[in-house]
């Protein structure tokens, strides 16, 4: 009994065997989600970190070649304060010759002197450029000014910076903001965005400019005035921000990532360059990785935009934990399906056992309901038959009628089969009990909203509409070519219930008088959709025409065919 009793507590502390295969996958799929999710994760960390990695590298190299720059500028200023400004063009020509600007300092525009004159025209200002060289320059523009300043030298000497000799800077407002401040503060100065002399052709690039001042005499001014009153010129260098940009960056065949550069602030009158094609905002929204890094050259402050490229990304192990939970779930697959092998052989067969009682169910109720329809069927032939021998009509007569309502009967159920035997609606059921009479159909005018009927509603609706139809055509406004018929109906709502009021109406015909016995057709009509559908029939024989109303509620029949 003991034995009894521990076996059974076994029993009820096991997992049922179809519920063994749910517990394996659950604790397979959770596990694997948790190793892909963990192994994601350290992905997403370290391609962050590559990211800030490659952003920090490009600060780095952008400020170490704007350095090397600004190093430039300054052994330009000590040569020119060295001859206290009066350099020729040769001497600045063969100083940037040894320069090698072009290759070990890609991207720079040039390098030049802007040296402070006496007015922009006249005796003293030829003699101060014929001191510099520069006697065959003309200064822009020529108005008078308080200050003027205009470049002497500009090297190289090609295209470009030959449109930029004699130009007055310190005339236009962001270039002179920037002079004004290397000016006071003795050291280099960058501009904001401009456009350059230099931009001579349609392919134009934002710009900018680094100035440092040169001063007359000997150790550096200490005081602003002082600075202003000894101030000789500006060595400075004008920038192609997209040259200079491609220049620092030229090496990487497949950049890690693409920046854009802003003056001052992130705004798209402020973008200096973009090393990519299409909008930054969309590049924002589909990059996987995006930081803004501020960066001050010269007294000036740059807003870089970095986002990762297609090259960066595919380097990545993102996807990783993706493979790991694809390989867990496999392990767990092949668990899980040999726990559920045998559970699944059972449940098979009881699955087997319950479709074939279900099977058996159906067809039964389909013999049942085929049974049920036969009778109905055989009744309404019966009642049919028995109704028109009744009338005393000759043979031919007689056979003529009972073929007749057989066919619209038959249609009926056409109708009423096409849909499985779940009703049909009452316009098409109109014209299908017309489409005998086609010859006359355009004297018939139906109108009326959709309304879908039960099947037995439909089967009394189209043997009335038959009978009528036929009256119609043999005694009624069909049988002459001026007669009219108007079929219309409507559904209203009753206290709270739905009802449908159909109206036969004729009118153009012979004169109608009340028959002296109601046939089958009346008899129909009047008792059948009565008792059948518990409506409300009314035949009315008026002089004008035959008209007949039924009234019946949609409920009431549909309750009856359930």
């Amino acid at each position: 009994m003991a034995s009894g009793v521990l076996s059974e507590r076994r029993t009820r502390g096991r997992i049922p065997p179809h519920i063994l295969p749910l517990v394996v996958l659950a604790i397979g799929l959770l596990a694997s989600a948790a190793a892909g999710w963990q192994v994601e994760r350290l992905s997403r960390a370290k391609d962050q970190e590559r990211f800030q990695g490659a952003v920090q590298q490009a600060q780095d190299d952008i400020l170490n070649r704007m350095q090397a720059y600004i190093g430039v500028l300054r052994a330009t200023a000590g040569l020119v304060a060295a001859e206290d400004g009066a350099v020729t063009r040769e001497q600045f020509a063969a100083f940037a010759q040894r320069l090698q600007l072009a290759r070990v300092y890609p991207g720079i525009q040039g390098v030049g002197y802007s040296a402070v004159l006496p007015s922009a025209e006249g005796p003293q200002a030829e003699a101060a450029l014929v001191r510099y060289g520069a006697a065959d320059i003309t200064i822009t523009p020529a108005e008078p000014r308080p200050q003027v300043h205009a470049i002497i030298h500009l090297e190289p000497l090609d295209r470009r910076n030959r449109a930029a000799l004699g130009y007055d800077m310190f005339a236009e407002p962001t270039r002179r903001a920037a002079m004004e401040r290397a000016r006071d503060r003795g050291r280099s100065a960058m501009s904001g965005r401009v456009e350059l002399v230099q931009e001579i052709d349609d392919q134009k690039q934002a710009g900018f400019l680094i100035y440092h001042p040169v001063y007359r005499g000997g150790a550096p001014p200490a005081t602003v005035a002082e600075r202003r009153a000894r101030l000789l010129g500006f060595a400075y260098s004008p920038f192609r921000a997209d040259d200079l940009l491609r220049g620092i960056f030229v090496r990487e065949q497949q950049p890690r990532i693409h920046i854009a550069v802003y003056d001052d602030a992130i705004a798209p009158q402020n973008l200096l360059h973009k090393s990519f094609a299409g909008a930054p905002d969309q590049m924002a929204r589909t990059a996987w990785f995006t930081a803004v890094r501020p960066v001050e050259i010269a007294g000036r402050r740059w807003q870089i935009a970095y986002y990762s490229t297609p090259s960066f990304e595919g380097d990545s192990t993102r996807g990783l934990g993706l493979a790991f939970f694809a390989g867990g779930l496999v392990a767990t697959l092949l668990v899980a399906g040999a726990s559920a092998w045998q559970a699944r052989l059972r449940l098979a067969a009881e699955a087997e056992v319950a479709a074939r009682r279900e099977s058996e169910q159906q067809r039964e109720l389909l013999v049942g309901e085929l049974n049920h329809r036969v009778k109905n069927t055989l009744a309404t032939v019966q009642s049919i038959a028995a109704q028109t021998l009744r009338e005393g009509k000759s043979l031919e007569d007689t056979r003529d009628s009972f073929e007749s309502r057989l066919l619209a009967l038959s249609e009926t159920h056409n109708l009423l089969t096409r849909d499985h035997w779940r009703g049909a609606g009452l316009r098409e059921l109109v014209e299908v009990e017309l489409a005998p009479y086609a010859g006359a159909r355009e004297r018939i005018d139906v109108t009326g909203e959709e309304v879908w009927l039960a099947p037995d509603t439909a089967l009394a609706l189209g043997m009335a509409l038959h009978e009528l139809a036929t009256n119609a055509l043999k005694y009624g406004a069909l049988s002459g070519a001026e007669g009219r018929v108007r079929i219309s109906w409507r559904r209203r709502a009753e206290a709270g219930a739905d009802r449908l009021r159909l109206v036969w109406e004729e009118a153009g015909g012979p004169p109608v008088t009340p028959p002296t016995r109601r046939g089958f057709g009346s008899r129909l009509i009047e008792t059948g959709l009565r008792r059948q559908l518990r409506g409300e029939v009314e035949l009315a024989f008026r002089p004008q025409g035959v008209c007949c109303t039924i009234d019946l509620p949609l409920e009431a029949a549909e309750r009856a065919t359930a």
